[in-house]
C-alpha cells in the first residue's frame, strides 16, 4: 500500500534518537499508511548506520546519505521532493516533536481546508521554556515578531519546523525557496504568500538526546535569510552575509591602521598590515559565517586563505580599473568613482568566491 503521507526527518547526529522516534511513530499513525525518510548530513556519529539496521527490519524506514551541500533546509526540501506520498510531514529527530500531533495536523489540513498546517508551541508559557530554555526560547520569540512583521502574515509560530504539507503546494513553492534557507516553515510562507495556512498549538518536547544545533552562527544565518525576503529575493541571503562581513572587515582594517601606525610603522607598512588583517578576518567570517555549508577545515583553511588573498588581489585591480573609468566619464566626480569602484570590488569577490573558492564540493 503506498504511504498517504511521508515524515522527512533531518539528521545530524542523532543515532541515540532513531529508533524510539520510529516507534513512536508506529504508535501514533497504527492504521495510517506512512513513511519516514532520514535525511543524514553525513553524520560522523554512525546514524545512517543505525537507519540502515531500523530499515532491514521495517520498510517504512528509508535513507537519504548527503555527502555534499549540508544544510537543514536542503535536507528537509530534498527529502519532500522524494517522495510520492500526498502528505508531506517535516519534523525534527531529536524528541522534541510529538508524533501524536501528526493527526491533528492532517485533521486541520482537511477540516480549513488548507494547503499547510504546522504546529504552533506556546513560546511564553513555562513548559516551553523548560524544554527549550530560557534564551531559546527569548529568541524564537524575537524572530516570530520579526517575521510577522517581515510577511505581513498573521502567523504565531512561523518557526516551529514541525508541520504538514499538501504535495501540489510543496512543488508549486520549492522553486521559489532560498539556497541557503534555514528556517523551511518560514521560508515557505515568505515565498507563497497565498498559501492557505493553519496553526495547530502543542507542548514542545524536551530534547531527548544529543544537543541542540542553535547557535549564534544559526541566529546569523537566519538574519541573512530574514533580510533576503524583505528585499523580495532582489540580495539573496549569502550576498547579505558578504556585505555584513564586508562592513565588519572595513572595522577591522581601520583598527589595524591605527594600532600599526601607533607602533610607529609607516603609513604603507601600516595599510598593508591592515589590509592583510581585514582579508585575513573577512575569510574566516565568510568560511564560518556566509559559506558555512560548504567551509575549508584543516590543512585547506590555508589553501583556502590563500585563494582568497588571490581573489582580494585581482578585486583591488578591477576596483581602481572601473573607478578610473568612471572617473574620465563624469569629469573628475571622485565621490561616484570611487563608489562604482568599490562595488565592482565587491561584485568580484562574492561572484568569484560563491562559484568558485567556495563551491559546491563533496564533504570529507
Amino acid at each position: 500500500m503506498p504511504p498517504r503521507i511521508c515524515i522527512v526527518a533531518p539528521v545530524f547526529n542523532e543515532r541515540r534518537n532513531l529508533e524510539s522516534l520510529v516507534q513512536r511513530l508506529d504508535a501514533a499513525l497504527a492504521d495510517v499508511a506512512w513513511e519516514i525518510l532520514f535525511v543524514d548530513d553525513d553524520s560522523p556519529d554512525g546514524s545512517a548506520e543505525e537507519i540502515r539496521r531500523i530499515a532491514r527490519f521495517d520498510p517504512r524506514v528509508r535513507l537519504i546519505l548527503r555527502i555534499a551541500d549540508p544544510g537543514l533546509a536542503n535536507s528537509c526540501i530534498q527529502g519532500m521532493l522524494s517522495s510520492t506520498a500526498d502528505l508531506l510531514c517535516v519534523m525534527d529527530a531529536d524528541g522534541q516533536h510529538d508524533p501524536m500531533l501528526i493527526r491533528d495536523l492532517i485533521q486541520a489540513l482537511e477540516t480549513a481546508p488548507a494547503d499547510l498546517a504546522s504546529a504552533c508551541r506556546e513560546l511564553a508559557g513555562a513548559d516551553c521554556s523548560e524544554a527549550l530554555g530560557v534564551r531559546r526560547s527569548r529568541l524564537s520569540r524575537l524572530g516570530n515578531s520579526l517575521i510577522r512583521w517581515a510577511i505581513r502574515r498573521e502567523t504565531r509560530d512561523p518557526l516551529s519546523g514541525f508541520f504538514v504539507i499538501r504535495r501540489e503546494a510543496c512543488l508549486a513553492v520549492v522553486r521559489r525557496l532560498s539556497n541557503s534557507g534555514f528556517k523551511l516553515l518560514f521560508d515557505i510562507l515568505a515565498s507563497h504568500p497565498g498559501l492557505r495556512h493553519v496553526e495547530v498549538p502543542f507542548r514542545f518536547q524536551p530534547r531527548q538526546a544529543g544537543e541542540s544545533k542553535l547557535d549564534a552562527l544559526a541566529i546569523w544565518q537566519f538574519g541573512a535569510l530574514l533580510a533576503e525576503k524583505l528585499s523580495r529575493g532582489w540580495l539573496p541571503a549569502r550576498a547579505v552575509s558578504f556585505l555584513a562581513v564586508g562592513a565588519l572587515g572595513l572595522l577591522v582594517h581601520l583598527a589595524a591602521l591605527y594600532a600599526a601606525l601607533g607602533i610607529s610603522l609607516t603609513f604603507a607598512a601600516a595599510q598593508f598590515t591592515a589590509a592583510l588583517t581585514a582579508m585575513t578576518c573577512n575569510f574566516a567570517l565568510n568560511n564560518a559565517l556566509t559559506f558555512r555549508d560548504r567551509r575549508f577545515h584543516g590543512v585547506g583553511l590555508i589553501r583556502g586563505w590563500l585563494a582568497y588573498l588571490a581573489i582580494c588581489s585581482a578585486g583591488l585591480l578591477a576596483n581602481v580599473s572601473m573607478a578610473s573609468w568612471v572617473y574620465e566619464r563624469l569629469q573628475g566626480l571622485a565621490l561616484p568613482a570611487a563608489l562604482a569602484g568599490i562595488a565592482m570590488d565587491t561584485l568580484w569577490k562574492f561572484v568569484i568566491s560563491d562559484r568558485v573558492l567556495w563551491r559546491r564540493r563533496r564533504t570529507g
